[in-house]
């Protein structure tokens, strides 16, 4: 299975690659590196890497995120196709990795294959991640047709008893019928894509499931099972595993993080993100996106990207990230990329 995952995936990449895509890469990471060890803040290039929100709103109630513990303070609502086209036509001739997913459940919007659709004739890899509750048979079909590249399931549990206690109102058996749809409109189309990634998030309350929840990947003939380790806000009563191996804190009630708040940020320089409103924000941990850029109704994405205020967030990574709420609960910075 492995070999297969990474086969797939480097198949994926190369497919999607340009001369200017892969030169733009390279300007990015030079950018960076003199940003690093010169400490001069120059941006060369354009995002290799995007995540778009096609929507703020979800139907379950994850006590650990914001969406679901009701805790976001931005409004709710879902991005208009016209929007997002306009978005894709500015960063489609640098742009590799798209994703479609920040907040909400993406596949409420009601044009979400579209969405994907218009991605993949533009030749971008597409990943998204769902709670699978929307996908039904015709979707299913309309997202291997259209090209998405990489879909992640969100299953949390091998029991509705364990799944339940953090996909609050989600049912176990609706997301394990979306997975057989999926598996069954690749078989059907002869396709190897989507890859399928069945994604087990460990807390204290499933860590004894993971065995069980190998089986249950290889019953649902998934691609690839990903065992995650929980972001915790301490919204809720969620709690880390007692293995450490699968906890990314230090501490019990995960408020320490176990890597050190390097002054280094390698996903500044090569990704941003945009909310469903247009909010053009450093990255998927600016929830509320408090530090956006600016807004892409109101300006070229390319001049946030290389605006002052895109800049003096970068500077600040470098001199004091630890400054920065928002990057003292992310391990980004623990490696130079």
């Amino acid at each position: 299975m492995v070999v297969k995952v990474f086969l797939l995936e480097a198949w994926a990449v190369l497919r999607v690659l340009s001369l200017g895509r892969i030169r733009n890469a390279f300007q990015l990471i030079t950018s960076y590196l003199f940003a690093y060890y010169g400490k001069t803040i120059k941006i060369k290039g354009n995002p290799m890497a995007f995540a778009v929100e096609p929507t703020s709103i979800c139907n379950l109630a994850c006590p650990e995120c914001p969406t679901g513990a009701n805790l976001l303070k931005r409004p709710r609502g879902m991005m208009p196709l016209k929007d997002y086209t306009s978005i894709l036509q500015q960063l489609a001739p640098e742009l590799l990795y798209l994703n479609l997913y920040i907040q909400g459940e993406p596949l409420m919007h009601p044009e979400f294959g579209t969405m994907v659709k218009k991605a993949a004739q533009l030749k971008l890899y597409t990943s998204t991640s769902t709670n699978g509750h929307f996908m039904g048979k015709q979707l299913a079909r309309q997202l291997v047709e259209g090209g998405l590249t990489r879909l992640i399931f969100s299953v949390d549990g091998t029991s509705q008893e364990s799944y339940g206690l953090y996909r609050v109102g989600g049912s176990f058996n609706r997301v394990k019928q979306s997975i057989i749809d999926v598996v069954r409109a690749k078989q059907e189309a002869q396709s190897l894509y989507p890859i399928i990634v069945m994604q087990f998030i460990v807390f204290r309350h499933n860590e004894h499931e993971l065995p069980y929840v190998k089986k249950l990947a290889r019953k649902l003939k998934v691609d690839k099972l990903e065992i995650k380790t929980a972001q915790f806000y301490n919204f809720g009563t969620m709690r880390p595993p007692l293995n450490a191996r699968f906890s990314r804190y230090k501490d019990e009630l995960g408020r320490l993080l176990k890597t050190q708040t390097k002054n280094r940020c390698w996903r500044q320089w090569h990704s941003a993100t945009v909310t469903w409103d247009g909010r053009f924000a450093p990255c998927c941990y600016d929830k509320d996106a408090i530090h956006a850029f600016g807004n892409v109704h109101s300006r070229p994405i390319k001049e946030l990207w290389r605006g002052n205020n895109s800049q003096n967030f970068k500077q600040q990574i470098f001199l004091n990230r630890s400054a920065i709420d928002m990057c003292n609960n992310c391990p980004e910075g623990k490696h130079l990329f």
